[in-house]
Order: C-alpha cells, then structure tokens, then sequence
C-alpha cells in the first residue's frame, strides 16, 4: 500500500484501506476502486489523501498504532464531552499500543477538516503513548498521561467557533480567548477525586514553554512535570502535520526540524529526542524525491533506516539509502501541499496561535 494525495489520485485505483468520518461510520470500504464520484466527495469532506494498493507497493503494510474503531469513540468521547469515557478510552490506548508492542507512528493521517479538534486530542494521545512507551513508562503512567492528551483541548468546546476555526491571525482579543481554553479544560476535571493530580497539572499547563513565554502562568521548564513536557511536544507536533484551512500540513521531517530548532526554547530536548526515535521522518508507503530527480516510495524506516530509509524506486528497483553510492543524495517529501518549512516559518506564530 501507498499514500496518494487526492489531487494526484485517479478512478480506478483501489483503496487499501476503510475511510471513516468523524462518527466512525465508513464513508468508502477497503478493496474499492475509487470514481471520479469518490474522490470529488472525499476532497468535499476535506480528505487530502488515501492509501492504495497496487503493484508498485506490493509488500509495503502500514498498520495503524491503534484500531480505527477506537479512535472513532475516542472522538466521539471528545465531541461528547465525556470524562468518564475519555478515561477508559485512554486505557484501552495504551493497552493497545502495548499489546502491538509498536514505539513507531508510521500511518499518514487521514483526517477530514470537520473533525481536527476531535481527531487531534485522540493523535496527541497516541503520540504521547508512544514517547512514554519509548521513555519506558509504566503502564499506570502511560494511561495518566493519555488522559490527560484526551483532555487536553475539551476547554475548545467552549470557544466561540469563529475564533476556533479563524483561517487568518487572530486580533489580540481573540487570541486572549482563545487562550483560556486551557484552564477551561482544567476546570472541567479540577474537582474530579478520580483524575490523578498529574493529568489536571499537564492539562492546566500544555502550553508553557521551557523558557518560561507560554501561558496561561508563564512556568519555565524547571517547574514542568514530564507529563507537561510530553504533552506540549506531542500537541504541537501533531499540530504542525495537521492540514487545517488555513494552512498546510508540515511533512514529519520539517515538523521534526522545527521541533528541534526551538528546543531549550519551547520544548525540552529530551522529549523532543523520544519523539524522534520513534516517529519516522518518512513514514512507510509515503513518496519522496531524490535530489538527483527520481521519486521512490518508503518502503522500510526502521532503526538506522529513520534517516536514510530502503526505497521502491517507480521501476521496482530498491535503492537502500544507506549505501555508500547514495550517501551524496538527498530526499524531500514528494507531495507539493506539504508546507514548505521555510515560508512557513514566516507565519509560524500565527498558526500557533490557533493551535
């Protein structure tokens, strides 16, 4: 299987796998060869993008970290507002991160637009279970930490959806609006017995910065839990790779490079480490171009191969970037509505700002 964008998608091709909406009900089944119909309603539904199978990417599986179906009631336990639900949710998570045994983040996104601030707690949850199961948490820790992404944004719920969902720089006023979402989340479990001190605390302050700049009490790094620092990377990052209407998406390796350019900064260097050892650069079944001007697909990014990853060129050659023959080459994600990492950082700060 591949990832396609749907601009470059065709009728005919055959998808690899389900689509679902933000209900978790099936839109388009596994095995379907897409129609001009299809495509034109998954680009309404605000898709991007779909796995294939065809012979070119034979052998290529890409498995999600967690079932579909679980992330479907994850975000319905967010849409619903439903600490209860968000806490065995959270569980379920972890279990099954643990029972995969998977530390790698491989699957491309598949979001649709209406559902981004349902779909990211449940991602930012997925990729703060991943970096704890690489930091070798305990399980107990790994679940606290979960609940606590799944908790995160629920103060969101309650900002104004013109604000929200604002496609350009929000004015001062807005943006000390759309600031209180924190402590609007904290508010909503500050008085639950139930929720372990350690998740009311990574909520409450997700968005301080190791520096000491972020809000909403302007903490520096020193007075940050683990949970606080884990979940403020994992929420940023699944920010940047997030198409939004107001902006493209990062591939995995510029949202990395970005990471890394603020470290000491924003985020603390050592989550931000774990985050790299486990999320590929390049993730499987996705195309990249070589600075000599051939394409090929990931086909393995395991260990040493994070960086320097073994490719199914598009005449079925392999190519192992490894090699000593390929050391002189370079690679960048294929796709064009990936955000160039360059003209994005001019912005930056307006986007994060409706993060």
């Amino acid at each position: 299987m591949r990832y396609v964008s749907l601009k470059e998608a065709t009728a005919g091709m055959v998808l690899a796998n389900e689509l679902y909406d933000s209900y978790g009900r099936t839109l388009i089944g596994a095995n379907h060869k897409l129609t001009d119909s299809y495509i034109e309603k998954l680009q309404k539904y605000g898709f991007w993008g779909v796995y294939i199978s065809d012979e070119l990417s034979e052998g290529i599986e890409v498995e999600s970290v967690i079932s579909p179906q679980l992330k479907a009631r994850g975000m319905e336990s967010v849409r619903a507002c439903n600490i209860d639900e968000c806490k065995k949710v959270a569980r379920q998570i972890v279990e099954e991160i643990l029972d995969s045994g998977k530390v790698s983040l491989d699957l491309a996104d598949l979001r649709s637009y209406d559902d981004y601030t349902y779909a990211h707690s449940v991602n930012v949850g997925v990729i703060c279970g991943v970096i704890g199961m690489g930091m070798c948490m305990s399980e107990q820790d790994m679940i606290h930490l979960v609940t606590a992404a799944l908790l995160h944004d629920l103060g969101k719920l309650f900002i104004p959806s013109e604000i929200l969902n604002k496609p350009e720089r929000l004015t001062p006023e807005e943006y000390a609006v759309m600031k209180t979402h924190a402590e609007k989340s904290y508010d909503l479990i500050r008085e639950r017995w139930d929720i372990s001190a350690k998740v009311k605390t990574a909520v409450l302050f997700h968005h301080e910065n190791v520096d000491g700049s972020g809000y909403p009490n302007g903490i520096d790094g020193s007075s940050q839990t683990l949970f606080t620092k884990i979940l403020h990377v994992a929420d940023v990052y699944d920010a940047l790779v997030s198409k939004r209407p107001y902006k493209n998406p990062y591939s995995p390796y510029e949202a990395s490079e970005y990471l890394m350019g603020v470290c000491g900064s924003m985020f603390d260097g050592q989550v931000v480490d774990a985050l790299l050892r486990f999320v590929p650069l390049y993730p499987k079944g996705t195309t990249v171009r070589l600075s000599n001007g051939r394409t090929g697909i990931i086909y393995e990014n395991a260990g040493i191969h994070n960086l320097r990853p073994i490719l199914r060129m598009m005449d079925g050659t392999m190519m192992d970037m490894t090699d000593s023959g390929c050391l002189n080459l370079s690679l960048a994600p294929a796709d064009d509505f990936y955000e160039e990492i360059e003209t994005a950082e001019k912005s930056r700060h307006e986007m994060l700002e409706l993060i």
